[in-house]
């Protein structure tokens, strides 16, 4: 079983079982368009917490599928397959959540794009704020993915991914809304958080997939 082949059958599950990117996709709208209930339909409330409101929601659409990331192979013997294949588990990581991710996660910066707009963003703040989503989506998937490894095949797995990931996603949540809020208000400092926004996704892309590994052979042994 070759990485290339592990890509592929992720991205077909994610399509098969969970209709591809359309329920991330589907809870990131609903999200942003019940958030006005919430926090008021004043134009400059919604602008200022605009990018803060898409980030929080961005990140709880990421986590939608995340339960069956690793749950699914601990339940029916595939972790086991992976771990008998001779690649690597570092390597299988990788390829499982570039597969789930690629096949689901890619309509967020559009999403992102339009909520900023309908939130009083300037397009180009808003443009700012889905380079940023863009930018953070790969370190967020990597870093649910952390969460899932850590509680597959748990009781209720999804909600003890949720409080694992949450609060460890709050420094790229953080700069990802900072570079959207600095562009609608003119400040510099939006490229700098941008900056930031891949530097830290980044980070978390490289390093994840050794914790991940680490934690799926404590499940093996």
């Amino acid at each position: 079983m070759r990485a290339g082949a592990i890509f592929l059958r992720e991205a077909q599950l994610a399509f098969a079982g969970g209709g591809g990117p359309a329920a991330p996709a589907a809870f990131f709208i609903a999200s942003l368009t019940l958030a006005p209930l919430a926090i008021g339909q004043s134009p400059a409330t919604l602008q200022a917490a605009g990018p803060g409101v898409i980030c929080f929601a961005a990140l709880l659409a990421v986590l939608q599928g995340a339960e069956k990331l690793f749950g699914e192979d601990v339940a029916d013997g595939t972790l086991e397959a992976y771990g008998l294949s001779g690649i690597p588990l570092s390597i299988v990581t990788v390829a499982k959540v570039l597969g789930s991710s690629v096949a689901t996660l890619w309509p967020l910066p559009l999403v992102g794009l339009g909520g900023g707009i309908a939130f009083g963003l300037s397009v180009q703040a808003a443009g700012m704020l889905a380079l940023a989503l863009a930018a953070a989506i790969p370190g967020l998937a990597f870093l649910v993915a952390i969460a899932a490894s850590l509680s597959a095949g748990a009781r209720r797995g999804g909600l003890v991914i949720a409080l694992i990931a949450a609060p460890l996603a709050i420094p790229l949540m953080v700069f990802t809304a900072s570079a959207g809020r600095a562009a609608s208000i003119g400040d510099e400092a939006a490229g700098a958080n941008l900056i930031l926004t891949c530097a830290v996704s980044l980070f978390l892309t490289a390093l994840s997939p050794f914790a991940i590994s680490a934690a799926l052979k404590a499940r093996l042994e």
